[in-house]
């Protein structure tokens, strides 16, 4: 009997109503013309990709924002899917949705598709900050937003929200945690604001909260969550048991993905490859050209930046099933300093990162490369 191999997959879309101030991501607002054009490609790289040894764990719709589009093309997207690899008995299929393009006629169809978890783009329940990064939905519409999804179905829900916003302070981002707080919620992103350049929130670097308050921001966020049954998985990620998001794990675990759309990214066969970022391009017909074959050295360097993301942390035995060595020979001496200091732990087989090491994870895995 041929067993099948674990795949996930990530569908970029890259479609949005307006660009966000701090957003860098392959989005373009105003190109409706190019929706029939592009879930055609779309369908087309999905089907040329079809093999028969694989079987799809996790599906992922990203952007951009995917609740954008009209939900035919979403529903046309997942059945290609479903036709090029068979889809896992209770596969976790995840949509990103932002609340100013829902409605209960869209959540009801992703539901009937086959989509089983919202992940929402909320990033404040905040009106004034909501406007000064250039969102656009208010507080109210978000909060709607959750309980409409609920309402459709959907029992695995999720929201992103963002600190290190400019001119929030702790009060501001305590009160967008507790109003997320008393939602009927699974899951909680909590994601430090990264200025990326050339973006317009980086011309507003003045008046961003400084590292210590951030830093604060981020601790207060970890307590509160936990305080409500959150646990920490990961560096930004929060859930309630049974809820971490399965898809994003395959990547801190390095496992097998596929990604289809322009800018989508894979990692595939020992290789990582990507598709051109520009729209057009990407409808011209260009696919991951450049393909990195990564091994050795890389991989071990790999395997330690994402392991430790997770609050499990690295597992012993399988850097030794996948690299033939022990991980704490020649390492000793490092590892008790950074135990020392309060930084990792040693536990059941796992090298993990304390709460205090998450907040320098780079700076530990420098250390222990």
């Amino acid at each position: 009997m041929n067993v099948l191999k674990p795949l996930s997959v990530y569908i970029h879309i890259p479609f949005c109503k307006s660009k966000c101030a701090y957003c860098d991501f392959a989005s373009w607002p105003g190109r409706e013309d190019a929706w029939e054009a592009y879930f055609a490609a779309l369908r087309a790289e999905i089907r040329a990709a079809a093999d028969g040894e694989h079987r799809v764990e996790t599906v992922f719709f990203g952007g951009g924002t995917p609740s954008l589009v009209p939900e035919k093309y979403i529903g046309a997207a997942l059945a290609v899917v479903a036709e090029a690899f068979p889809l896992a008995p209770g596969a976790e299929i995840s949509l990103e949705a932002n609340p100013g393009t829902l409605s209960m006629e869209k959540l009801r169809a992703y539901r009937e598709m086959g989509i089983n978890r919202l992940s929402i783009g909320v990033q404040s329940f905040d009106e004034r900050l909501l406007r000064e990064i250039g969102r656009i939905h208010t507080p109210e519409a978000a909060r709607e937003a959750v309980r409409m999804a609920c309402a459709a179905g959907f029992t695995n829900v999720s929201i992103d929200l963002m600190y290190g916003l400019p001119g929030q302070d702790m009060a501001a981002w305590q009160s967008t945690l507790a109003t997320a707080l008393s939602l009927p919620l699974e899951h909680i992103s909590a994601y430090a604001l990264i200025v990326e350049e050339g973006t317009p929130m980086a011309a507003r670097a003045s008046e961003l909260p400084g590292e210590e308050e951030v830093l604060g921001m981020q601790r207060l966020a970890t307590r509160a969550l936990a305080a409500t049954g959150f646990a920490r998985y990961e560096i930004s990620n929060y859930a309630h048991a049974g809820f971490a998001c399965r898809h994003n794990i395959v990547y801190w675990r390095r496992g097998e993905y596929r990604g289809f759309g322009c800018a989508a990214h894979s990692f595939f066969g020992g290789e990582r490859f990507a598709n051109p970022a520009a729209l057009d391009d990407y409808l011209a017909g260009s696919r991951g050209e450049e393909r990195e074959r990564v091994g050795g050295e890389a991989a071990r360097e790999e395997t330690l930046l994402l392991s430790t993301r997770m609050c499990e942390g690295l597992s012993l035995r399988a850097w030794r099933e996948a690299f033939g060595e022990d991980f704490l020979s020649g390492r000793e001496a490092r590892l008790e300093r950074l135990r020392r200091a309060g930084l990792i732990e040693i536990v059941d087989g796992f090298v993990r990162l304390t709460e205090l090491g998450l907040e320098v994870q780079n700076a530990v895995v420098l250390e222990l490369l």
